[in-house]
């Protein structure tokens, strides 16, 4: 999926001035009491938000950049668009963590498997996680 089709699937965010770096509100998961067969379509455990608002960051700043002649204003454009960038991946640092948790959390549920089992079934299988899932549930 191009990141333009991507970043359109997202709300936009009213001004905050705790999170002003945001641009977009962060997708519904569902509830952690949700079976995983529930979880892994409404892509709970996809890739984090803040990856994608990153790369539309990237965008944004190249395209500030390029309209602007004054040096200075360049260099503003930069500043702000660099602290904000730097904002975002924390966020997303701190995203994939809670989101690889919580995955691992949702496997020792309901499959009752530990995080070194997921792991070793995972670095043996090729596909989806969807399909993943399905392979340990038929497996189990």
């Amino acid at each position: 999926m191009e990141l333009k089709d991507r970043i359109s699937t997202f709300r936009k965010n009213t001004y905050n001035r705790f999170y002003w770096w945001r641009r977009f509100q962060p997708r519904q998961m569902l509830h952690k009491n949700n079976r995983l067969n529930e979880r892994i379509p409404n892509g709970d455990f996809e890739v984090s938000d803040y990856h994608w608002q990153l790369q539309y960051e990237n965008v944004l700043e190249q395209e500030a950049t390029d309209k602007e002649l004054n040096p200075d204003k360049k260099h503003e454009i930069r500043c702000i668009f660099g602290e904000r960038k730097r904002r975002l991946s924390n966020d997303y640092e701190a995203d994939e963590k809670k989101i690889l948790d919580e995955m691992y959390k949702a496997f020792k549920t309901e499959l009752r498997m530990t995080r070194d089992q997921v792991d070793e079934e995972m670095l043996n299988f090729e596909g989806t996680l969807s399909e993943f899932y399905y392979y340990i549930y038929n497996k189990r």
